[in-house]
């Protein structure tokens, strides 16, 4: 690709921004096959003059101002989505959400509108870097000091958020985006589209051709469709990103949507330290406890879960002091520290088995010990949650009208088709649940 200068018509490779001559903007010099109205227009304070990437949702642009030259990205919808109330609706929100939180480790947004043609905009910091996601397909997983720096940073950004009453919903490794500086990575958590106000009581927002959770991410909870979403479920996404930054694999695979669903909701990780002999012992509880099916058992912030992580490698300080310290310090001080242990999860003695999920093999054990007069027994209760489950199958299932829509990184070697897995294994599991609910 190259740049022109739109006064004296001047050709420029595409790193040279402005023209040798008068210092005028350049412009990405367009396509013939595929031309784009907006370049070289203004939208809101800010000139468009280069193409940068298209998503699901919309097709991001490198923007200039005209007079300070300051660089900018400015997303705009896709017309299909513009079309959509909910869609928009959400995209302001994610604009007013992140104007709203106002924090170093959230990206800064600017400016919302709507474009001549009927779209809508939202112009923001010009990010340079990578997702986390990108970082851990390349590479597999991601070494301790840069680990270290990250979950620092990002427990910040969620625990601003969470003090705000926000929830994300929609953690995952290509939300958090990857700065970089002399000291290490600086993050960026992304996508407040899906937010969901704790205080909030009106309608439910799902866009098209969206999910709310991406299947390998998602808390219990989401998994079962339920609508009770607080702080602990964006806790239970930041423990499985951690989980894939150190061990290389997701905490809950599979090769189809129902199956990943299940195995969240039911099913255990293997331990962070089997799966990478990098990674301490001391860390599986840390782990064990992030993944709690109760909400309640779990770390009750993003901070308090770092915290663990920080204290498990050995080391000593808050969670701020190591969001700021350099990387290479960083590595100097794991160098020398010791892991520790991280208490077990405390039992939560008292407490019904959460409805819709299978009590474990300790829980079961523990019941009859105490001669408990509650087991657990088909109940109406029991058919509501494979009834919410099935319906989150279904809503979570990827819209046919655009490939990208779907958040899984599915295995392509198998040479099946997502879709049929998806389909298939909705029918398998709700066959199988309906089975084992009418036979106890």
């Amino acid at each position: 690709m190259s740049r022109k200068c739109p006064n004296c018509a001047t050709e420029y490779s595409d790193d040279i921004f402005f023209c040798g001559q008068d210092g005028t903007i350049t412009v990405q010099v367009q396509d013939p096959d595929d031309t784009d109205p907006r370049l070289g227009r203004q939208l809101g304070g800010y000139i468009v003059v280069a193409r940068v990437a298209d998503g699901a949702m919309g097709r991001v642009y490198e923007g200039r101002h005209p007079e300070t030259k300051a660089r900018v990205a400015v997303k705009v919808l896709h017309e299909d989505v513009a079309r959509d109330e909910v869609s928009v609706e959400r995209f302001k929100r994610e604009y007013e959400t992140a104007e709203e939180i106002d924090h170093p480790n959230v990206v800064k947004v600017l400016e919302f509108g709507e474009t001549d043609d009927g779209s809508w905009f939202m112009t923001m910091e010009y990010l340079e870097g990578e997702e986390l996601g990108n970082l851990l397909r390349r590479e597999t997983t991601c070494s301790m000091e840069r680990a270290v720096r990250i979950m620092a940073q990002f427990a910040a950004a969620l625990d601003v958020a969470h003090s705000f009453g926000v929830i994300h919903r929609d953690l995952k490794p290509d939300n958090v985006f990857l700065c970089r500086s002399d000291e290490g990575d600086d993050v960026r958590v992304l996508d407040f589209g899906s937010v969901k106000l704790q205080m909030e009581t009106g309608p439910k927002l799902t866009a098209f051709g969206t999910t709310l959770g991406s299947p390998y991410y998602m808390s219990p909870e989401q998994a079962m469709g339920k609508q009770d979403v607080d702080k602990r479920t964006d806790v239970f996404a930041a423990t499985a990103i951690l989980y894939e930054m150190l061990t290389g694999q997701v905490a809950f695979g599979g090769d189809a949507i129902a199956e990943i669903l299940m195995k969240i909701v039911n099913g255990e990780p293997e331990a962070a330290s089997t799966v990478s002999p990098r990674v301490p012992p001391q860390l599986d509880a840390l782990f064990k406890k992030g993944f709690m099916k109760d909400k309640a058992a779990r770390f009750s912030s993003a901070s308090e879960m770092v915290q663990a992580f920080i204290s498990g490698l050995g080391l000593s300080g808050t969670v701020e002091q190591w969001a700021t310290r350099p990387v290479s310090e960083i590595r100097e001080a794991l160098a020398t520290s010791s892991p520790q242990s991280l208490a077990p999860p405390a039992p939560t003695a008292g407490l019904a088995p959460t409805a819709g999920l299978a009590p474990t093999a300790v829980e079961a054990a523990d019941t009859v010990r105490k001669g408990s007069a509650s087991s657990p027994q088909p109940s109406a209760a029991k058919a509501k949650d494979l009834s919410g489950m099935t319906d989150s199958l279904v809503r979570n299932a990827p819209s046919p009208t655009r490939a990208s829509d779907v958040e899984v990184r599915l295995p392509t070697s198998r040479g099946a088709d997502p879709k049929t897995l998806i389909v298939v294994g909705v029918v398998v599991v709700v066959a199988g649940l309906l089975a084992a609910f009418f036979l106890k």
